[in-house]
């Protein structure tokens, strides 16, 4: 049955049901195995767009999902017989290079903030250097900065500087009434915005970051090892951050397969030093120390270039399945070690792989665990299975191999989740992503959304 959009006649964007001939391109997501059919797919153009698609919902009893880049591991930016918000198409960006902030639209990428702020700017540094500005974000290319940061958002410079959601200075959103929310009049919210912005208290439309001073040259690239030197490597990566002082190496742990995805499984090391490439040589040193590698680009370069040749190493049009966890202070060892490189040795698809995000430690630490929604501020390693395949007759063994791998590392792990790596299966998904800050995240839910308007399956449940 169609549905009666008279109430959007004025909508800026474009309205798209399953009778368009671009709907079916406009429903795929990152991850290819969620088939999920929206009633309507709203390509909003501005705030007032999102305003008139969510009083729409609303009227209509209809279920909401937000739709930044596409990217929500579990599939929850799309609802089955509801309403897509989709912010995509809201790109603006405004620099303001003297008080070191950008003023960005949800749908706006990494890259194309850094064009503007890191690679379009230039000031001299006390030390004589030439810096640009950066801001927190991460490798790929089309993950939306607002789900990146409203999530959490570990990145290159998370160690050094902090995670996204502490670098939001501001944060417009849409409410259940169509109202526009200022998060710094509403601190409750802006508190809850910062880690749990997915989790069901309105949509997003503008936020707004300050930047940090980067080295127009910098040293990183990727550096690995035969999967036989797997201890070794993990070893040496574990010892790398324990107990250092120098919060500026960033340095990404992955077992994959080179020439990727049909070549032969490797361990690898990718990122980069956060400082005056002069310092780095000396922070790469224990690196350097695990003796010849099969391959290294560490070097100098240019961040903006260091981080597009690491989103385009990304592949599309995978089915996918994540997975993972945080490590206890001494889940990260050697029985760890043998339970990742066996798992990853028995991968049915090239296309898998074993990932370590950027740690933990340093700035991220240093912000208290309830100063915003965001709990996991202690451990220094996450992992993510993340099992990948091209076609539906694969899914059932990759399926398999990653639900029997995730079985073999939970004995160490934490049990907390990082909520930007949803797993819908998780029982007690409350716990997992939020620990002791769900009870007030219930109360900001009950303030600002208490006929739950926004809800789905994870959002945050009234109390």
């Amino acid at each position: 049955m169609r549905l009666d959009l008279t109430p959007l006649a004025g909508f800026h964007g474009e309205l798209l049901t399953p009778y368009d001939p671009a709907y079916e391109g406009a429903r795929v997501l990152f991850n290819t195995r969620i088939r999920t059919r929206p009633a309507l797919i709203a390509r909003c153009a501005d705030a007032a767009d999102v305003a008139a698609a969510v009083r729409f919902a609303r009227d209509n009893g209809l279920p909401i999902a937000v739709r930044g880049g596409g990217h929500h591991a579990g599939g929850l930016s799309l609802v089955e017989g509801g309403v897509v918000v989709d912010v995509g198409g809201m790109g603006a960006i405004d620099f303001d290079p003297e008080g070191r902030t950008v003023t960005v639209g949800p749908g706006v990428g990494w890259r194309e903030i850094d064009r503007v702020t890191y690679a379009g700017h230039s000031e001299t540094g006390a030390d004589g250097l030439e810096y640009g500005l950066a801001g927190p974000g991460g490798e790929c290319p089309t993950v939306s900065n607002a789900g990146y940061s409203l999530g959490g958002g570990y990145g290159p410079l998370g160690r050094t500087y902090g995670l996204g959601c502490d670098h939001l200075v501001e944060v417009e959103l849409v409410d259940a009434d169509g109202e526009t929310l200022k998060g710094t009049e509403h601190p409750d919210l802006f508190w809850a915005l910062r880690g749990a912005g997915g989790a069901g208290f309105g949509v997003v439309t503008s936020l707004t970051y300050r930047l940090n001073p980067l080295p127009k040259t910098v040293v990183g690239g990727v550096i690995a090892w035969p999967l036989a030197r797997a201890r070794e490597v993990f070893a040496a990566y574990r010892d790398l951050y324990r107990d250092r002082a120098d919060e500026k190496l960033a340095l990404c742990l992955l077992l994959t397969t080179e020439p990727y995805p049909d070549g032969e499984p490797v361990i690898a090391m990718y990122g980069m030093y956060v400082g005056p490439p002069a310092e780095a040589e000396a922070a790469f040193a224990p690196v350097h120390a695990l003796g010849e590698p099969l391959f290294s680009s560490i070097g100098e370069t240019d961040y903006l270039d260091l981080m597009t040749g690491m989103g385009e190493e990304i592949v599309y049009g995978l089915q996918s399945k994540w997975l993972g966890g945080y490590f206890g202070d001494e889940g990260f060892d050697e029985a760890a070690f043998e339970v990742l490189t066996e798992g990853f040795r028995s991968a049915p698809s090239g296309f898998s792989m074993v990932r370590f995000d950027l740690l933990a430690g340093g700035a991220v630490a240093r912000v208290p665990a309830d100063a915003t929604a965001f709990v996991h501020r202690r451990a220094l390693h996450y992992v993510s299975v993340i099992a990948q395949w091209p076609g539906d007759e694969e899914t059932a063994a990759n399926v398999a191999w990653i639900d029997g791998f995730a079985r073999a590392l939970r004995p160490h792990l934490t049990g907390e989740v990082y909520q930007n790596y949803a797993d819908r299966d998780l029982e007690d998904w409350p716990a997992a992503y939020y620990g002791a800050n769900y009870p007030r995240l219930q109360s900001v839910k009950a303030a600002y959304d208490p006929r739950d308007v926004f809800h789905h399956p994870q959002s945050i449940r009234l109390p």
